[in-house]
């Protein structure tokens, strides 16, 4: 069973993930591109940025908490 601290990063990372989805559709869009080549480079791009930012955030907020 996990335990609490890596549910709350999991759920960080997974929000990350979703908001950089949308995120990299968004920027796909708006300059333009389109096909399955850059909808997966920008999507799937999205998804790995927007993890890392928010497991980054994710510890950045328990440092600050200590």
């Amino acid at each position: 069973m996990l335990d609490q601290p890596s549910k709350t990063k999991q759920l960080y990372r997974s929000s990350g993930a979703i908001l950089g989805l949308a995120a990299g559709y968004v920027a796909m869009v708006m300059i333009g591109f389109q096909g399955m080549v850059a909808s997966a480079l920008f999507w799937g791009g999205g998804c790995v940025l927007g993890g890392v930012v928010a497991e980054k955030l994710f510890y950045w907020n328990n440092s600050r908490g200590q």
